[in-house]
């Protein structure tokens, strides 16, 4: 039977009838490029998922390159960041749970002269993992047959960054990244025989970002910084191959090169700011839109709306500069993020809600900050699918000095 007849509400709906099997990830890593991955620092997912108006002196703040002229006489940063997610998938029809772990972000940030600085990274953006059984009727009878969809792999990217410091206020910074992987969804159909249907397609091509930040200090104890971002729409090269496997017998492949007007990431725009009280208390708002109304995908077959994302985030830091112990330099945080999401589903938005909580902890030369968060996945009722998950953020960023000027006494 051929995939592209079946519908979204179709297979979502046959999902539940029979219940979740071996439920890797979430289930909506099924749509598109499969789901977006959180790659930011534990800092910024701790605060709401905020951070493009955040100064970056002590760690790599990827919401916002601007920030890296922040950085300063500790002027090498290197960053580690991993995730562990437990997710609750559930319907009327039946549940599911996983634990997932995984690295998010392996950067580095340079720090070249009083005000040109340099930054690389790689990270793995999307995912796509899931298995579903189902069944489907046979054309013409009341009879079924069972048919199993599997998905799996997703898109990396590593990028080089440049920020510039115009002056002590304003500052800019740029990022050219390549998006590269591969996406595999195999549809396994049990009748007299065994069919297997697998798609691979290659995804590759590079994306630009742009990025500003401007800070002002109006009293002592008040300061309001300001940031903007633009992130490209990039066009994505894709070569799909088709494979039809009989009873694991019989294979006959087909490769074919997909038009560039197949597959694209959207662009971006994104604006936040922060707000410093007494050099302790600050409070971060972000707000973000990505034109995914302006993309198409033929892989899969629902239609994409125009995403708005929402981020709100407090931070109390350090009473003191000195410390007698750690505990009294601990940093504290919390935030709350929504996303519209960015397709539907029988007629409803796919959104998503956050909630986090974050504790930074100053170790010599490394800053480790954890964080733990709680969302839903599908707040509307008349979702089939929820998606409840927890998780645990961890980010290392290590210090360090280089091209010290040596003294001679």
């Amino acid at each position: 039977m051929n995939k592209n007849k079946i519908t979204i509400c179709t297979l979502f709906s046959c999902v539940f009838a029979s219940g979740l099997y071996a439920q890797n990830s979430s289930p909506y890593s099924y749509f598109g490029i499969g789901g977006f991955n959180n790659v930011d620092d534990t800092r910024n997912i701790s605060l709401g998922n905020t951070g493009i108006a955040l100064e970056a002196p002590d760690y790599i703040n990827s919401k916002n390159l601007a920030s890296m002229t922040a950085i300063t006489s500790r002027n090498v940063i290197f960053n580690v960041s991993g995730i562990l997610k437990y997710n609750t998938i559930s319907s009327n029809f039946g549940s599911d749970k996983r634990l997932n772990s995984n690295f998010t972000n392996f950067s580095a940030a340079l720090r070249l002269s009083k005000k040109a600085f340099v930054g690389i990274n790689i990270q793995p953006a999307t995912s796509s993992d899931y298995k579903i059984s189902s069944t489907i009727p046979i054309e013409g009878t009341a009879l079924e047959y069972p048919v199993t969809y599997e998905g799996s792999g997703g898109l990396t990217n590593w990028g080089i960054s440049l920020a510039y410091k115009l002056n002590d206020n304003w500052s800019f910074g740029g990022k050219v990244k390549n998006n590269f992987g591969t996406i595999v969804r195999k549809e396994t159909i049990s009748t007299t025989s065994e069919v297997e249907i697998s798609r691979s397609v290659r995804y590759t091509g590079f994306s630009y970002n742009l990025g500003t930040q401007y800070k002002k200090n109006f009293t002592d104890n008040f300061q309001l910084t300001l940031g903007g971002i633009v992130n490209f729409g990039s066009k994505l090269v894709s070569k799909r191959e088709v494979s039809y496997t009989e009873n694991q017998d019989y294979t006959n492949t087909l490769t074919s090169k997909l038009s560039s007007k197949d597959s694209s990431l959207p662009l971006e725009m994104g604006a936040g700011l922060s707000i410093l009280a007494k050099e302790r208390y600050r409070m971060t708002f972000d707000f973000t839109q990505s034109n995914w109304d302006k993309v198409k995908n033929t892989e899969t077959s629902e239609q994409y709306y125009r995403q708005n994302v929402y981020g709100l985030g407090f931070e109390m830091l350090p009473a003191k500069k000195s410390f007698e112990s750690i505990s009294e330099a601990f940093t504290y945080r919390l935030g709350l993020n929504y996303d519209t999401g960015y397709y539907k589903i029988n007629n409803a938005r796919i959104d998503k809600l956050e909630a986090t909580i974050g504790l930074g902890v100053p170790l010599n030369k490394v800053n480790l900050n954890v964080g733990y968060g709680y969302g839903i996945h599908g707040l509307q009722k008349n979702v089939s699918i929820k998606e409840h998950y927890h998780m645990l953020t961890v980010s290392m960023n290590f210090l360090d000095t280089w091209f010290k000027k040596r003294y001679l006494d």
